[in-house]
């Protein structure tokens, strides 16, 4: 029998929940480490792939197994882009989140204190550049703490935990990758916000 924390099984759960599960799941392991992964929505064979890709996690294998697929999922050290244009991108992009970050923790005007996460950078800029055609503007786009994760990624910040979850539930309703709410405590360390 296999042990069970070795097992995502996301059955009954359409994208994106499984690949919300599985990001949890990877949080908590090691880079390295194998996750099977089931999944009887018929999407997941190509949400699957995309997501390994835009993560920088390795699929050592999918195969269908009646209505189900079940995936090797390897942690990967995150995500490092195939070419140089991808490459200078998302360093680009990474400059500029800790450059913002940065001018957040000097200025005494706002204080981000509730941040969405994502499944992946792309997801992030997937419902950023949503919401920005949305007209909604009262977040600021940041690099992921090492609280969260020691891995690149990014998160919208706010500054009231109503806002935080108004966003994140329109995101979740209209099927963006939305993964978590967190409050960063007086300690400076990250909490997950319970959805009611």
């Amino acid at each position: 029998m296999e042990n069970e924390i070795n097992v995502v099984d996301t059955s009954g759960y359409s994208c994106p929940i499984p690949l919300i599960m599985l990001s949890r799941k990877l949080k908590r392991t090691e880079v390295g480490d194998t996750l099977k992964v089931i999944s009887d929505d018929p999407a997941f064979n190509k949400e699957i792939k995309i997501w390994s890709y835009e993560t920088g996690n390795q699929l050592l294998d999918l195969k269908a197994n009646g209505a189900d697929y079940i995936a090797l999922v390897k942690k990967g050290a995150g995500f490092k882009g195939e070419n140089i244009l991808e490459t200078i991108k998302f360093i680009s992009l990474g400059i500029k989140l800790h450059f913002i970050k940065t001018l957040l923790q000097i200025s005494p005007l706002r204080k981000v204190k509730y941040l969405v996460t994502f499944v992946s950078v792309a997801a992030g800029l997937r419902a950023n550049g949503w919401l920005e055609g949305q007209g909604i503007k009262n977040y600021t786009l940041l690099p992921i703490p090492e609280g969260i994760t020691k891995h690149c990624g990014l998160v919208l910040g706010f500054e009231r935990k109503n806002d935080a979850m108004k966003v994140f539930k329109l995101l979740e309703q209209n099927k963006f990758e939305v993964e978590d709410v967190y409050y960063e405590d007086k300690q400076k360390s990250y909490q997950i916000v319970h959805l009611n």
